[in-house]
């Protein structure tokens, strides 16, 4: 197991000025701990950068005493609305929730604007609406979407942008290494023009 100590108190100094450097100690750990933690260290914030570089790591935050701050996150969207609107500025957030939580997004609907990605190894009847996300520094992006089942699969191009509305559900599925994942089931697609800010940042 890889378990990385970051220094509450000194990790802003290097985020802001060797950000590349910083993460590339993150992109193999098992366990991250932030020490030295406060009730004002923004938590969300850095786990969110941290799981966007890292999917499978774990993120802990260590008060001085030695005891594990507890930390609410809170989603700047209403999870229990009969659509979930999902923003442009958020869809990082919601991306990383969803791996996360999936059961929070089990059997509910959301809206969102993102660049389909058609093809390749997907199965029949698929697509996986995403977008490019910053992981660490500009040259270093990944693509980050679900699954969704369509049936104008056949009508989309590879990297349209489009306004995807899908309800979702969890299934174990291969293209997620056997694990289980949101899968999302389009019910409504259309045409949309490209956000102002194409990358997704954490």
């Amino acid at each position: 197991h890889v378990i990385t100590t970051m220094d509450r108190t000194t990790c802003d100094v290097y985020l802001k000025n060797m950000k590349s450097m910083f993460m590339e100690m993150a992109k193999d750990s098992d366990l991250i701990i932030f020490n030295r933690s406060t009730d004002e260290t923004p938590a969300a914030t850095y786990k969110r950068n941290m799981r966007a570089v890292n999917p499978k790591a774990q993120v802990v935050f260590e008060k001085e005493d030695g005891s594990q701050l507890e930390f609410e996150e809170e989603m700047p969207f209403d999870i229990n609305a009969d659509v979930i609107e999902i923003s442009d500025v958020d869809y990082g957030i919601w991306y990383i929730d969803a791996m996360d939580h999936p059961e929070k997004y089990d059997g509910k609907t959301m809206r969102f604007k993102a660049m389909a990605y058609t093809g390749g190894r997907l199965p029949k009847g698929y697509f996986v609406p995403g977008r490019m996300a910053m992981t660490c520094c500009a040259d270093d992006t990944a693509f980050i979407g679900f699954l969704c089942k369509s049936a104008y699969v056949d009508r989309i191009k590879s990297k349209q942008w489009l306004t995807v509305t899908a309800k979702a559900h969890i299934e174990k599925r291969a293209e997620y290494s056997g694990q289980e994942g949101l899968v999302l089931q389009s019910t409504n697609i259309k045409s949309a023009e490209k956000p102002e800010e194409e990358l997704v940042y954490f």
